[in-house]
């Protein structure tokens, strides 16, 4: 029943009474007159004519009188009682519009109090499950938005119903309010649309791995399952996930076994070939003999720096390698170093030279790989330099808590397209050359991860025929 019901009914039981006290009160009136007419009547009607007369002035006089009283005190009885069933109907309909925080009137024992205190324990009851509701809605909606997988609902008639924050990010939204908005107007993407749809026709779970190309490159994998949300309405519920760095993580690691397995195969290809030659009767021959093994004593070394070196990228990648951080001072490795690698830079008629302060505060890191590092950063510029150019080591105060290393070459330098991947590992920008050289392709990828253990942070700089400076950074010692 609606809470118009109980106060129209209430009201008119009030009508009713102040009614019937009227009605009463003009009755008894009237009856009082006419006894009195009756009784007058047994005397001389000559002789009390004129006080019959006056007695019946006064009678009527005294009712109208009367009736003026009891319609004041009906209106001021009507008024009194009639406030508590307006008030009563105003908080009826703040209480439909939503307001359960109002209170009804209970100053009476009589139907309007009961009426009041039934309205006040019907506001408790709902404030308390509304109250409910929004703290399970806010729990729900806390744990979409913290899932790591985007959430999409959409209702029978193609509308979105809900979408966390992870979707949002996923399609690049924003904040514009998706829930109620046609799923084709707010996701623009057909593969999608057709696992809606075989979703929607279907039974059971639909898996599809889909590739998008805005607003950035994703490979999501989705899993829909039909969603019941009326007798005849059908949504769809659907759960993306963002495999776009899993499946990046497998190229990369079917990449690797594929160049270590060439890498591996290219010197024991050649060992094998060389070997087979000696046995087959070069060994008759000394010249030749000298020349074969010297050549396969080049790719046994190879192999052996091949294998270290992937040895040391793996220990360092698993945590293993243990750094002895102690105050270390870096004008005396880079001078060591230069010293190491002096003679190989004069045979190739490369310059080596270095521009490190005396006064460098002394750096926070291990000696043995920090002379690692430079040493495969000041190898790596010499092999790339042509003769006739320079290779610089250059170190300063970076700020208050830094230093800052840098090496510089005037080398064939590297195409812009392959500065983001020099450091993975066996990627060569001339692979041909590369291995001529002797590298493995490593060689950065070891600088990378020694570089981040130190706490530093690595960067390269390169103009393709102009040179390359690879710099990096180290925290100043406490």
């Amino acid at each position: 029943m609606s809470p118009r019901g109980p106060l129209a009914l209430v009201r008119g039981r009030i009508a009713i009474k102040l009614t019937l006290t009227l009605v009463g009160f003009v009755a008894l009136t009237m009856l009082l007159g006419f006894a009195l007419d009756r009784a007058l009547g047994s005397f001389a009607h000559e002789s009390l004519q004129a006080r019959l007369l006056t007695t019946r002035q006064v009678i009527l006089v005294t009712g109208v009188a009367a009736m003026a009283v009891a319609f004041a005190i009906g209106v001021f009885v009507a008024r009194r009682v009639t406030r508590p069933v307006v008030e009563m109907q105003a908080i009826a309909r703040r209480m439909s519009e939503g307001d359960f925080a109002v209170h009804a009137p209970v100053r009476s024992p009589d139907e309007i109090g009961s009426l009041g205190r039934a309205l006040n324990a019907m506001a408790g009851r709902l404030r308390d499950k509304i109250r409910d509701l929004e703290q399970e809605q806010a729990k729900a909606t806390a744990i979409l938005d913290g899932m790591v997988e985007g959430v999409i609902a959409v209702d029978g008639h193609n509308q979105i119903a809900l979408m966390n924050e992870r979707a949002r990010a996923m399609f690049a939204l924003g904040q514009a309010p998706a829930a109620g908005k046609p799923f084709l107007e707010v996701i623009r993407n057909a593969d999608l649309h057709e696992v809606l749809r075989q979703t929607r026709t279907g039974d059971g779970v639909t898996h599809r791995e889909l590739r998008l190309s805005t607003p950035v490159e994703r490979r999501l994998q989705v899993n829909a399952v039909r969603l019941a949300l009326g007798r005849d309405e059908v949504g769809v519920v659907m759960v993306l996930h963002d495999v776009t760095e899993l499946r990046r993580l497998e190229q990369v690691r079917t990449e690797f076994i594929a160049n270590v397995s060439h890498e591996v195969r290219t010197p024991l290809t050649a060992i094998l070939g060389y070997l087979e030659t000696l046995l087959s009767g070069a060994l008759e021959e000394p010249e030749h003999a000298r020349k074969f093994l010297e050549i396969v004593f080049r790719h046994t070394e190879r192999l052996g720096r091949l294998l270290s070196d992937l040895t040391d990228l793996s220990n360092i990648e698993l945590g293993k390698v243990v750094l002895r951080l102690q105050p270390t001072s870096l004008p005396e490795i880079i001078e060591s170093v230069l010293t190491i690698i002096g003679p190989k830079a004069e045979a190739g008629e490369v310059a080596l030279g270095s521009e490190v302060p005396t006064d460098l505060p002394r750096v926070r890191a291990d000696h043995d790989r920090l002379a690692q590092i430079l040493i495969n950063l000041v190898d790596n510029a010499v092999k790339y330099t042509p003769p006739g150019g320079r290779v610089t080591v250059r170190a300063s105060q970076d700020g208050v808590h830094a230093v800052a290393v840098a090496v510089a070459d005037t080398g064939v330098g590297i195409p812009r397209v392959d500065l983001p991947r020099v450091t993975e590992r066996f990627y060569r920008v001339d692979k041909a050359r590369s291995r001529e050289l002797g590298g493995t392709g490593l060689g950065l990828a070891i600088v990378k991860h020694l570089v981040l253990a130190h706490g530093g942070e690595l960067a390269i700089e390169s103009e393709f025929g102009r040179g390359t400076t690879v710099s990096f950074t180290l925290p100043l010692a406490p």
